[in-house]
């Protein structure tokens, strides 16, 4: 799975404090998929391979059109881990600190 820069981008911000640390995605609707982070501090690479991974230290269970609307900023993580579409099982900081890196997208209210 491609991931886009921007999530590429958010991912490598929590690799210092998770260094190697491998987060499953478990998708019931679709194809499984992994992601961690490698290289040096100033050249991290984003990896996501199709399958499973052994020993993630997270493992997250959604539906793909709720990875997707977190993923486009349309759902915020937060808010979708409140409302249940997203179980994990695993380290619960990374849990918090991944969910943290994917707010919704704000809607300016103009006018008022």
């Amino acid at each position: 799975m491609q991931l886009p820069d921007s999530v590429q981008e958010r991912l490598r911000r929590i690799a210092c404090s998770y260094p190697l640390a491998r987060v499953q995605f478990s998708l019931p609707d679709a194809c499984d998929f992994y992601v961690y982070v490698k290289g040096a501090p100033n050249d991290l690479e984003v990896v996501s391979e199709f399958g499973q991974t052994e020993e993630p230290a997270l493992i997250l269970v959604m539906a793909n059109h709720t990875l997707n609307a977190i993923l486009d900023g349309h759902l915020n993580a937060r808010h979708a881990f409140l409302l249940g579409d997203v179980q994990y099982s695993g380290n619960t900081e990374l849990a918090a600190a991944l969910a943290g890196l994917f707010p919704a997208q704000s809607k300016e209210v103009s006018g008022l």
